[in-house]
Parts: structure tokens; C-alpha cells; sequence
């Protein structure tokens, strides 16, 4: 299950769990944004998003999101 970080997000001000963390750190993001950020900025669906990054990095979400 994820965590709720004690972060927000930069763009929305949403709190960030550890998968926006990852995400963040993964796509080299100055600062953490939060999944649905990062789906507006790329275009792309919150599946669309986790199988982009199971593709290209190896990383899956866990079983709470």
C-alpha cells in the first residue's frame, strides 16, 4: 500500500504518496509532482502513465493505487 508523503505536489499543491515520488524522481523532476500532473503534462491517462513506466523503467505501482 502507498504512502502519503508529508510533500505536495509543485504544480497542484496535491499531497504526493511514494508512487508520485518515484514517478518524480524516475522522470528527473526538479521538484515532486503528483501522478495526475504528470498525465496533464505528457497527455496521457493514469494507466497510460503506469504502463509507460513499467515499460521504459521497470516500476509498477503497488496493489493500493
Amino acid at each position: 500500500m502507498f504512502r502519503l508523503l508529508d510533500l505536495h505536489c509543485h504544480s497542484c499543491g496535491k499531497q504526493i504518496n511514494t508512487w508520485d515520488q518515484r514517478c518524480s524522481k524516475a522522470l528527473k523532476y526538479k521538484f515532486p509532482v503528483c501522478e495526475s500532473c504528470i498525465c496533464k503534462e505528457y497527455d496521457l491517462t493514469a494507466d497510460g502513465l503506469r504502463d509507460t513506466m513499467k515499460e521504459h523503467f521497470g516500476m509498477i505501482p503497488c496493489q493500493g493505487i
